[in-house]
């Protein structure tokens, strides 16, 4: 997908994620974060990820983490490339 079309949350969801050592953001009182510096990503957006397949929860009931699943990894990094070129 390109990332044009991708929300302000979901670029910066994506990008938090590949930073993050293990492409995972953990759940807190906020939402999933990778470091106390970031932007929260809410539970609604983190919804929206999973369902197509950018992220998988650890645990769909009740999840305490989010990782990127290999399609969102790509499409962080093709973010990313495109946001190096187009500064």
């Amino acid at each position: 997908m390109n990332a044009a079309v991708y929300t302000p949350a979901v670029r910066a969801a994506l990008l938090a994620a590949l930073h993050a050592p293990t492409h995972t953001l953990q759940r807190t009182r906020d939402g999933f974060i990778s470091a106390p510096a970031v932007a929260p990503v809410s539970r609604r957006c983190a919804n929206w990820l999973e369902r197509d397949g950018l992220f998988q929860f650890d645990n769909p009931g009740c999840p305490s983490a989010i990782t990127l699943t290999q399609e969102g990894l790509a499409a962080a990094q093709q973010l990313q490339a495109t946001r190096a070129a187009h500064p």
